[in-house]
């Protein structure tokens, strides 16, 4: 699962080139790697000392973050805190966001169409740019514009990239608008930097600011981010790369260039996980978020997604990650080349970061970093665990669970059979409390009662246990008694952790 989207080397076969497509195809050799790795140790230490040997590349920088708590943050090869970092494509989704924030004031519509923004700059139903008129706000968020490009199979540095000829071309704008298409918009996913960087035209005519001026106001500045930067990736480091940016409004690029702090980085992840959310602030709406996150492109629409669950939103990638237990989990993320990624998983609570120079890296990267992360870690127990769930082991096993609002008591039903070969049912109340994730409760056998009958019941500790959730769709439910102790593994029946409990 190579997540670095992006390119870095002229050989079209080497894993670094990272795309989605070619994610999937080397993810199982690349997994079975990482089960190999040093990795295999079960603390951060031995994490900090495996990416400071080099088993990840040239890693400047990693956060973890959950439930919005730091619980790992670490700089290598020179990296401090205060450290800007080129965040290459990353620049793609704050370009997105940005967009959700005009969106959320009103100030554009996701059908406006191209013709609409650069009437004023370019002939637009005249050739060549006639055919790119009709292109609408959504299908270049989603990458499905139908403009000819391939920056995939070349490196970045090579000039026949189109984003290496964009770049030293007098007008960035106009060398997207005059390529040829080949597709009709809408049907075909297509990455494009140049496509992402026709962005920031939106960005200026629906709000009559800079993008780099409306997102300092708007999205860092909300988010206590205080220091940015735009320069194009340059080998000789910041201050040596192009910040003369050609084209008619000489604005900032929103495919790629820019330069944030990777604690900063974190911050932007936390407000994806939050729902748009950042500090009881709301910046982005929900819906927004949740458009985001949906694979417009996938396997059923696009030959880059070669392995179902993959796939592409609003700026955004998508996967359905294998952990070292054999458990999926879904994993959205905004990549730029080198390793500069923003993982967020909802149902850990969770918001990985790296920095890096892997440009030129062909090893293990991030992803197999991802994935030790994972298989370490399960989902707490909370509000998305209600609903019903039974034992497939066991025939009449089943369990109601309810997590309280709030997210501190659980309370559960059991219901089950006797021991004793009579088939007699027996039912079980479960209560307790929410401790570092894993609900604690005492079991009470209930005896007495008569239906519809006032009849008095009994409530008798039988024992206690423990509902430690495993993924979205499993908990085990571990317990012991003077009658037996052991572990039920339960499946879910009703419920999902992405709806709203």
């Amino acid at each position: 699962m190579n997540i670095d989207t992006e390119p870095s080397g002229s050989n079209a076969a080497r894993l670094k080139t990272g795309t989605p497509a070619r994610l999937a195809i080397v993810f199982i050799l690349l997994f079975m790697l990482s089960l190999a790795s040093v990795l295999e140790a079960q603390n951060f230490d031995d994490m900090s000392d495996a990416i400071e040997q080099g088993q990840f590349g040239n890693l400047k920088a990693v956060i973890i973050s959950r439930h919005g708590e730091i619980i790992y943050e670490d700089y290598f090869r020179g990296s401090q805190a205060g450290d800007l970092h080129q965040v290459q494509s990353v620049t793609k989704s704050v370009g997105s966001a940005l967009l959700g924030i005009a969106h959320r004031q009103g100030k554009i519509r996701l059908d406006q169409n191209m013709g609409h923004f650069f009437g004023g700059l370019y002939p637009m139903s005249q050739a060549p740019y006639q055919d790119k008129s009709a292109i609408t706000v959504e299908q270049i968020l989603q990458q499905r514009h139908g403009i000819e490009w391939d920056e995939i199979n070349s490196d970045y540095r090579n000039p026949i990239n189109p984003v290496a000829r964009m770049i030293s071309s007098d007008d960035w704008y106009q060398f997207v608008l005059s390529r040829p298409m080949d597709s009709q918009p809408g049907t075909k996913f297509t990455y494009s930097t140049g496509a992402s960087t026709l962005m920031s035209r939106l960005v200026r005519a629906a709000t009559g600011m800079g993008p780099d001026a409306f997102a300092m106001q708007e999205l860092f500045g909300p988010l206590e981010i205080d220091q940015v930067h735009w320069e194009v990736y340059s080998e000789g480091g910041m201050g040596t790369g192009l910040t003369d940016w050609p084209g008619p409004d000489h604005d900032v690029p929103l495919g790629f260039s820019l330069w944030l702090k990777a604690r900063d980085m974190l911050k932007f992840g936390e407000l994806y996980l939050n729902g748009g959310v950042y500090k009881g602030r709301r910046i982005l709406d929900k819906s927004w978020v949740d458009a985001s996150w949906t694979k417009y492109s996938n396997q059923g629409n696009s030959d880059f997604f070669p392995l179902p669950g993959w796939g592409h939103g609003y700026q955004w990638w998508i996967a359905e990650t294998p952990d070292q237990l054999g458990r999926n989990w879904q994993v959205f993320f905004a990549s730029g080349w080198g390793s500069q990624v923003i993982f967020v998983v909802p149902e850990l609570d969770l918001v990985l970061v790296t920095t890096g120079d892997n440009y030129d890296h062909n090893g293990l990267d991030v992803d197999s970093l991802l994935i030790s992360l994972l298989s370490e870690l399960n989902p707490d127990l909370d509000q998305r665990f209600d609903g019903s769930w039974y034992d497939p082991a066991n025939d009449g096993q089943g369990f109601n669970l309810d997590i309280l609002d709030d997210e501190k008591t659980v309370t559960s039903y059991w219901y089950t059979y006797s021991n004793d070969g009579s088939g007699s049912q027996r039912w079980f109340l479960l209560v307790g409390e929410i401790d570092a994730g894993v609900g604690e409760v005492i079991i009470y056998e209930t005896t007495g009662g008569v239906f519809l009958q006032s009849d008095p019941y009994f409530l008798e500790q039988w024992g206690t246990g423990r509902f430690r959730a495993v993924d979205c769709s499993h908990i085990n439910f571990e317990f012991e008694s003077e009658e037996i102790t052991t572990t039920l593994s339960l499946q879910r029946i009703t419920g999902s952790c992405y709806e709203a409990p």
